[in-house]
């Protein structure tokens, strides 16, 4: 299969990329090469598949158009041209390709599971991702799957592919059952693990994102181990207390995956355990640019921005939290905290009597009231009661609350 991942053709930066430079230089080649032997179809896909790896859609159209010319292996260069428009974002035109082969009598082994890839992960990168698991459910859960050392690409893209979508789906039991029988059985992708250890910290299971996270990081080339695998280490690592840990693991991670918003997430509550304030304000912004719909990340803005002195920008964060579901206890609780420090007591006490109609054991309703009440007055004692009143209480991605609220006794750590 076809990496997909490229969207744009090299532009200058990218050209300094070593690794484009070394797919130009490789596509250079294999163009000499083919000027003596236009017909090889072996080149012809060595070229192909080196011009779509870095963005060199005209080279790699004239490759595909003129070995579909040539007649040579004609299902597969139908396949390659789907390909060619999906390294594009091209969606429609990918479609059009890929459907019309959807009725193809006695297919060769693997077409199937690529076909069966490409159309289920458009339905994905076009945010449908109900569709997506309906399109994949069928052959995901039947009862014989291939292992997975010896799978094709394909059936192992496959598995990656129907987590990635159940995932997204706010399915978790059913991503965590499948996995559970899938790994039971011997058949679970290394790399496919690595996506289910991300899904197990969002279902609470932290051994079993432990045991999926080291199964897929312990396999593999690095460039083959998926991002979730490092944003889960670093959620373990916030986890256990460890604010270095979990800064590499969430820079290993930013490194494969620059633009991943739970990286950039884990990366804001790893500098708030750390104290750092500026640099938590900074890491949650850039997870918010790509996932504006995830209340947990706004709430670790809106308590950063409370410890930075910024009311009215918490209040703004704990706001659109609240506006993405106002049944969220956790909101309608900062945003009471947010109001008591204003004066705004009537306000305050009404989002925390409603934060704690939700859930009686609401943490941040409860400091609200203790701001109201007066038990806390001054910045160092909005920290010291923080700290004792979240102490104990699972935080956002594991480990203690009270830990991620800095000791007010504590010698500042690059929050100016």
């Amino acid at each position: 299969m076809t990496d997909t991942t490229a969207t744009t053709a090299a532009s200058p930066s990218l050209r300094d990329d070593p690794r484009v430079v070394a797919a130009l230089r490789r596509l250079d080649r294999l163009d000499g090469f083919l000027r003596e032997d236009p017909s090889n179809n072996a080149l012809l896909i060595d070229a192909f598949e080196t011009a779509l790896s870095c963005g060199e859609w005209e080279r790699a159209e004239f490759h595909l158009r003129h070995a579909q010319s040539l007649q040579a292996d004609p299902l597969a260069w139908r396949l390659r041209e789907g390909d060619f428009w999906l390294a594009q974002q091209r969606y429609d035109e990918a479609l059009a390709v890929l459907e019309a082969l959807a009725g193809t009598p006695q297919p060769p082994p693997g077409f199937a599971d690529v076909l069966l890839h490409n159309l289920a992960f458009i339905e994905l990168r076009r945010g449908r991702h109900a569709e997506c698991v309906t399109r994949l459910a069928p052959v995901l859960e039947a009862q014989a799957a291939p292992a997975t050392s010896d799978a094709p690409v394909a059936a192992r893209a496959l598995q990656q592919l129907w987590l990635r979508s159940l995932h997204h789906d706010g399915q978790l039991g059913r991503a965590m059952a499948w996995t559970a029988g899938a790994e039971q059985q011997g058949r679970l992708d290394p790399q496919a693990a690595g996506i289910a250890s991300l899904i197990a910290i969002d279902a609470s299971d932290f051994a079993a994102a432990e045991r999926w996270s080291n199964a897929s990081l312990a396999a593999g080339t690095p460039a083959e181990q998926p991002v979730e695998a490092f944003v889960t280490k670093a959620s373990l690592a916030l986890a256990a207390r460890d604010a270095a840990g979990a800064s590499q693991f969430a820079d290993a991670a930013l490194q494969r995956h620059p633009g991943d918003g739970r990286a950039w997430s884990t990366r804001g509550f790893a500098a708030l355990l750390a104290g750092d304030l500026n640099g938590a304000h900074s890491a949650f912004r850039q997870a918010l640019a790509v996932m504006a719909q995830h209340i947990g990340t706004w709430h670790g803005l809106g308590w950063t921005q409370i410890l930075q002195g910024d009311l009215a920008g918490a209040r703004e964060s704990f706001e659109t939290a609240l506006a993405l579901d106002r049944n969220f206890a956790e909101s309608h609780g900062g945003l009471a905290v947010v109001l008591a420090m204003q004066s705004l007591r009537t306000e305050a006490q009404e989002h925390a009597e409603f934060a704690l109609r939700l859930d009686k054991a609401n943490l941040s309703g409860r400091y609200a009231q203790a701001l109201l009440s007066g038990e806390v007055k001054d910045a160092k004692d909005v920290q010291r009661f923080a700290r004792r009143l979240m102490g104990g209480r699972p935080g956002p991605l594991g480990g203690d609350m009270g830990d991620l609220f800095a000791s007010p006794d504590a010698p500042p750590e690059a929050n100016d």
